[in-house]
């Protein structure tokens, strides 16, 4: 998709795409560097759709924070048809999202989720603090950023704000409907009850899990996987120490006035990450089951990060 956009910006290759929108990888001909455009499929202002589109707009325009990703512009284009497509220009992370380093490396290790996990909470806490809530914290929404050969560890990126709310003020979708990703829909949102804060944490909760374990802690279709969650807490593996099953099972309960705050699951994670992680924290975890096939080797870069693989990986074929 060659396009030119307000006067400045180039589109190039395609970078990713969903239900609504896709994203780019572009130039920024004024001054000189790429950036990401994000296209949205044409609306009429009464769609809500179209609303999503503005709240995500507005939202990203008034937040900044390290771990999430930057708004540089926006606008409108008008194509050949007449159809009129909004667009967003953010800064280009490149790299891969945490669905697919999950799906190459099968898990993660304890150190680097506790990494990974601090600087989510620490966002989240920012939006929060805010009065935002993100309402789809999901493996796909979270960038892992190159920062360089020299960088010790990974970095995320916290990304589509287009289904977030502004808490207490007047909702930007249908009344009633049930917005969020359903492997890591919280148990409120499975009900279509009022989303806080809370909400955020349990969806971190499932991502952290699922960092540890390599699995979806609630798979399957969208109705079975919304439901489950409703009639069991999702299963914490006990190699995983005490710790960690303590601070996740905090984070997933199904009452959202017992979760903990952004706040306080950053600064325990932080704390496990300041100082060398107690062995009985850190177990080698055996490859997981569901690690997808085509890995060349045992070790998987992202960017020019290297996340070693976990012991006893043979490298995948096919």
């Amino acid at each position: 998709m060659d396009l030119f956009l307000g006067g400045r910006y180039r589109t190039g290759d395609l970078i990713g795409t969903g239900g609504a929108a896709s994203v780019y990888r572009a130039t920024d001909e004024s001054l000189g560097r790429e950036v990401a455009v994000k296209m949205f499929a044409p609306t009429t202002p009464d769609d809500d759709e179209y609303r999503r589109q503005h709240t995500e707009t507005l939202l990203l325009a008034t937040l900044s924070h390290p771990v999430l990703v930057t708004l540089f512009d926006a606008g409108l284009y008008q194509s050949d048809d007449g159809a009129t497509t909004s667009y967003l220009v953010m800064e280009l992370i490149d790299g891969r999202d945490l669905r697919k380093t999950l799906a190459a490396v099968g898990r993660l290790d304890p150190t680097t989720t506790a990494n990974i996990g601090a600087d989510l909470a620490d966002a989240l806490n920012y939006i929060h603090e805010n009065g935002v809530v993100h309402r789809d914290v999901k493996p796909a929404n979270i960038l892992i950023a190159d920062t360089g050969s020299q960088d010790t560890r990974l970095h995320p990126k916290l990304s589509d704000f287009g289904i977030a709310r502004v808490v207490d003020a007047s909702v930007s979708t249908v009344h009633g409907a049930t917005i969020g990703t359903a492997n890591y829909l919280s148990p409120e949102q499975a009900l279509s009850h009022p989303v806080t804060p809370a909400s955020d944490i349990y969806s971190l909760g499932l991502v952290l899990l699922e960092c540890l374990t390599g699995e979806k802690a609630f798979p399957g279709p969208i109705v079975e996987a919304a439901v489950a969650r409703l009639l069991r807490d999702p299963e914490i593996p006990e190699d995983l120490g005490a710790a960690w099953g303590q601070l996740l099972r905090d984070m997933t309960a199904r009452n959202p006035q017992d979760r903990p705050t952004a706040h306080d699951v950053a600064l325990t994670l932080r704390s496990w990450t300041e100082t060398s992680l107690p062995s009985h924290l850190a177990p080698e975890l055996a490859p997981s089951p569901t690690a997808q096939s085509g890995v060349d080797t045992g070790n998987v870069t992202t960017g020019n990060v290297i996340i070693p693989a976990p012991p006893n990986r043979a490298p995948s074929v096919g």
